[in-house]
């Protein structure tokens, strides 16, 4: 009996090829009749409708009349070459846009307004290849609408520089609205726009990605508690001129999760603004094994709720230290912080943080509640259960080993409340007799 192999190409075609005996039979055995194999593409080649793709020819009817289908679903080629075009064909769901790569195939818009709109459409797919703008007013993408769209290997670029600010600071590259979901970017370049990435819409993805020299990276607004992302492994880059990135990330009001994964930042004045005063922010904030650098503020927590900081790095990206983390104690009363990491020293300043927030160093531990049977053990028998330390170090009461209270202070002691409210300080002479002194009804601070 003959056993076969299925083979199925990339773009859906498969053949049943024989592996054993070839040798001893042929095409001419009545019993065996090899099936045709062919390696044509499923995809719509734009030069087969009279695409030139030499940056100068007029593309846009070309790239139409191969999109043009019906209802099928579309895989549309675009061979390697530069694609000047006035508009895009609308696209029907299930669409897949190819091409030979993000700086190879590049589709170049020099008109204003969005060239790539989708609405209302679904796993429309756009892989290896490039989108440029130019106009000051372009946006290369808008989903509004949308489910489980993807761009992969894609760059977008827009015109945005320092030495043209402020002329291009209103250009987009990807516009999400009207409860766009499920999109992803994987392995995408989104470089030189106004704002990179503007979002209303929650459930979106970016990974292993790069923002770079975006006067602000990705926008999350709305102001009506939708707007969220979730980013992982992803890079925000600029240069050092203030004309060109001003933030990268921000978040300008009521919003719903952001969740930041292995993401790095460098090259702006503030890093990440998250929420404003008149809108609100965040019901979530969350950012894991990060690196932050800034010319002025990394982190800039206005207004959020319970954001969670857990391994960030703080760098400061030119020779003057930055305000590392900067937290409004009215809109971030709560929060935890677990090994944030400065430059200028082994723990941020515990005056950082409101009191309300949970905070783990590497030396100290804030704002810690414990609920329940809380047990402490000495990790040897000459070592003391509990201190309590100064600012400098210096102790000023410990738990021992064996369980007894010490003070280490002759100031300090014990202090008791009578009966009727009053504080008493009870404290021990050179001689050894045990003294008392009144505090007053009010409880002592020290």
């Amino acid at each position: 009996m003959n056993r076969r192999r299925l083979l199925a190409g990339s773009l859906g075609v498969a053949a049943a090829v024989p592996l054993a005996a070839c040798a001893s039979r042929s095409d001419s055995d009545p019993e065996f009749r090899s099936p045709q194999v062919t390696d044509a593409a499923a995809a719509r080649n734009i030069r087969d409708f009279g695409a030139v793709g030499d940056g100068k020819a007029d593309d846009t009817a070309a790239i139409a009349k191969a999109a043009a289908v019906g209802d099928r679903p579309l895989v549309l080629y675009l061979p390697a070459g530069q694609y000047r075009v006035t508009s895009w064909p609308e696209l029907s769901d299930y669409a897949t846009i190819l091409g030979d790569g993000g700086d190879v195939t590049m589709i170049n818009y020099e008109g204003a307004g969005t060239l790539v709109a989708l609405r209302k459409r679904q796993r429309v797919r756009f892989a290896r290849l490039g989108f440029y703008v130019s106009d000051p007013a372009a946006t290369v993408v808008s989903l509004s609408n949308c489910f489980r769209c993807s761009f992969e290997s894609v760059v977008l670029r827009g015109n945005h520089l320092s030495e043209n600010f402020p002329r291009y600071v209103e250009q987009r590259g990807v516009v999400l609205d009207e409860n766009t979901g499920g999109t992803a970017f994987v392995n995408c370049d989104i470089n030189n726009f106004g704002y990179g990435l503007v979002t209303s819409c929650i459930q979106n993805y970016v990974t292993s990605s790069k923002f770079a020299s975006n006067r602000i990276g990705v926008l999350g607004t709305g102001k009506d508690h939708n707007a969220g992302l979730a980013l992982s492994n992803v890079e925000f880059v600029s240069d050092t001129d203030p004309r060109t990135t001003d933030r990268h990330l921000v978040v300008d009001g009521a919003a719903n999760a952001w969740w930041l994964t292995n993401v790095w930042f460098e090259g702006a004045d503030t890093a990440l603004s998250i929420g404003a005063k008149e809108h609100g922010g965040p019901a979530q904030f969350g950012m894991v094994n990060c690196k932050v650098a800034a010319r002025n503020i990394c982190l800039d927590l206005v207004y959020c709720r319970q954001p969670y900081l857990a391994n960030v790095q703080f760098d400061p990206d030119l020779d003057k230290p930055p305000t590392e983390l900067r937290i409004d104690r009215d809109g971030c009363p709560e929060g935890t912080a677990v090994n944030l990491i400065s430059s200028s020293a082994r723990d941020l300043d515990p005056v950082t943080f409101p009191d309300g927030w949970h905070v783990i160093g590497r030396d100290s531990q804030l704002g810690a509640r414990f609920t329940g049977t809380t047990v402490a053990q000495a990790g040897r028998p000459d070592t003391d259960i509990l201190q309590v330390q100064a600012a400098d170090g210096a102790v000023s009461a410990a738990v021992l080993s064996s369980g007894a209270w010490l003070s280490d202070r002759s100031d300090g002691g014990i202090v008791l409340k009578d009966a009727d409210g009053g504080y008493w300080r009870l404290s021990v002479s050179t001689a050894g007799a045990i003294t008392t002194a009144a505090l007053g009804r009010n409880r002592p601070a020290r």
